[in-house]
């Protein structure tokens, strides 16, 4: 037992070194092949980042061209926008000067219409004008006429007038009574004092036997069958001088002239007939005028007692209105 111990200790302290030697070599072996291994790919890293750097180098080279092309392309763009953006300020110019015609071609479409307007508007008031000018002379040649036939009524009025003053003169001459006609108008003035008491109103007896000489020799003439159709209104004016107020002389004056009226038409005058006085009636008028148409002498000074009296005035019929187309008549 104890030498079968010794015996492989022995045994076994001759094999435990073998075993290291193996295990070295083993190692150095491994050790060689991991140094060969990674030589290997240390190899091939580096063959493979070659590989790598050239493809890179390829790529970028790549990728320069494709960048120069794309540059180039962008540079073809840009070039191209800034022939279309160039197109475009181009077409907007052109379109802005197109509306702007259009514009001015509407603008002027709209002057013709108007200026047609106005013209179809002159065009009709001329029409209208000569329209009116043809009416207008119509009227003239019908108021020429008119004016013609009044002219005549004029002179026959005219020439009535004065045959009606002719014959007042001559009748007052022949039946002796003291009182002058005016050859123009053909009033007839009677002096106060030979019909009223200074101040008063009221005629006095030689008034009512003055007016009772007078007034048939005025009103036969007047209404006589010549003259009769002619005459549209007789007048009866009372004046005053100008001693007093205005407004106490306006009074004394109408009252005066109205007393003259009353006694005329009244029952009390004998003088004209009933008949005369129903003529009478529609045609006499009184009116007062206190001493706004006094009468003055050769000197400037009031003449009192002239300017003191009763006038008898005759209008013809249209006297007033023919009065004025002669003077129209006489202007032209």
């Amino acid at each position: 037992m104890r030498a079968y111990r010794r015996t492989n200790r022995r045994g076994h302290g001759r094999s435990d070194g073998s075993f290291w030697l193996s295990f070295s070599d083993l190692m150095s072996s491994l050790v060689l092949i991991i140094i060969l291994v990674m030589f290997y790919i240390i190899y091939q890293y580096f063959n493979l980042a070659e590989i790598n750097q050239a493809e890179i180098a390829r790529r970028e080279y790549q990728l320069d061209a494709a960048q120069t092309e794309l540059e180039e392309q962008k540079t073809k763009l840009t070039d191209a926008e800034k022939q279309m953006i160039a197109q475009q300020i181009l077409l907007d110019a052109k379109q802005k000067e197109l509306d702007d015609a259009q514009s001015v071609l509407e603008a002027q479409k709209t002057e013709l219409e108007t200026t047609q307007s106005q013209l179809d508007a002159l065009s009709a008031q001329l029409d209208d004008q000569q329209t009116r000018l043809e009416t207008q002379q119509s009227q003239l040649e019908t108021q020429q006429a008119q004016l013609e036939n009044q002219q005549q009524q004029i002179e026959q009025l005219v020439g009535m007038k004065t045959r009606i003053i002719t014959s007042l003169s001559s009748a007052l001459k022949q039946s002796g009574i003291s009182a002058s006609v005016d050859p123009v108008t053909g009033s007839i003035a009677l002096e106060s004092d030979v019909l009223f008491e200074s101040g008063k109103y009221d005629l006095t007896e030689a008034g009512r036997q003055f007016v009772d000489q007078f007034l048939p020799v005025y009103l036969d003439v007047l209404f006589s069958d010549e003259y009769e159709s002619y005459v549209s209104e007789i007048i009866i004016e009372g004046h005053t001088d100008s001693v007093g107020g205005y407004l106490s002389n306006l009074a004394l004056s109408q009252q005066r002239a109205l007393a003259v009226a009353s006694y005329v038409l009244g029952e009390q005058c004998h003088a004209v007939s009933a008949d005369v006085k129903n003529q009478l009636r529609p045609v006499v008028t009184v009116n007062g005028r206190s001493f706004s148409d006094r009468i003055f002498d050769e000197s400037g000074v009031e003449d009192m007692a002239a300017s003191r009296r009763v006038v008898f005035k005759f209008r013809l019929t249209d006297e007033q209105m023919i009065q004025q187309l002669r003077q129209i008549l006489e202007a032209e």
